[in-house]
């Protein structure tokens, strides 16, 4: 049963590879979006992970008014099931580049790569988020700058706020929880945290036999009028943080 998944999976991998290379130059950008959303739901079906969507989060995905999407940050799989619900080019660390397979589809869907420990990538990330926002493609990112077991959400870092608060763009608070299928109760096979490699953490949902359930819930949207970065970043931790613990005590 694990090998079918795993043989599933990997031509998953290949229909990216034929999506992103072959039929993304024929595509119009509407038809890219979509492209990219239906993939990714199939490719979380592979893996046996379900979405849970609670909220609303403005559609259609290809707007004149892009948004900021923010979420707390448990697991390399936050940004496929974020993609389910509004495709964005994503806000990624450096190291993701050099991840098989999926380092190679990252950079062909345009992520935005940033060293986190530099000031001057901090600075770049804001300029091509502001272009990508101004081209009209929605953002997404984890201002956490780093992922957890999903209990709790660390402070957000303030950079990713800047290009939001330079286009006039809204922001989408998300919240997102892990939990078994079966039982419901919180689940952290998923969360991609310490020295866990990503081919292990990989391994790991694959075999999680009772299945893994991703909710996410949106809350409502915030506007940059009137904020500093600081302060937007602030509201949107805030935001999230509730968001999770109504998650929590269903």
């Amino acid at each position: 049963m694990l090998f079918i998944k795993y043989l599933r999976l990997l031509q998953a991998f290949v229909r990216a590879f034929w999506i992103l290379w072959v039929q993304f130059p024929r595509l119009h950008r509407e038809e890219k979006l979509l492209a990219i959303q239906t993939w990714s739901a199939e490719t979380l079906a592979v893996m046996g992970v379900t979405v849970n969507v609670v909220g609303h989060i403005q559609r259609p995905p290809l707007s004149n008014t892009p948004q900021l999407l923010v979420a707390n940050h448990v697991s390399w799989l936050d940004p496929v099931v974020i993609q389910t619900v509004q495709p964005s080019i994503f806000v990624a660390k450096q190291e993701v580049r050099r991840w098989p397979i999926v380092g190679a589809i990252a950079q062909a869907c345009g992520v935005v790569f940033v060293n986190r420990g530099s000031p001057s990538s901090a600075r770049k990330m804001v300029t091509q988020v502001a272009d990508a926002m101004q081209s009209g493609h929605n953002v997404a990112g984890f201002p956490e700058g780093t992922s957890t077991l999903g209990h709790t959400v660390e402070m957000f870092h303030a950079n990713l706020f800047e290009s939001a608060i330079h286009q006039d763009v809204p922001v989408q608070p998300l919240a997102l929880r892990y939990t078994s299928s079966q039982t419901g109760a919180h689940c952290t096979r998923a969360a991609f945290v310490g020295d866990l490699s990503f081919l292990r953490s990989l391994h790991q949902v694959m075999r999680a036999r009772d299945g893994i359930c991703i909710t996410l819930h949106a809350g409502p949207c915030l506007l940059p009028q009137g904020h500093s970065r600081k302060s937007l970043a602030l509201l949107a931790r805030n935001s999230v943080m509730t968001q999770l613990e109504a998650l929590s005590a269903v």
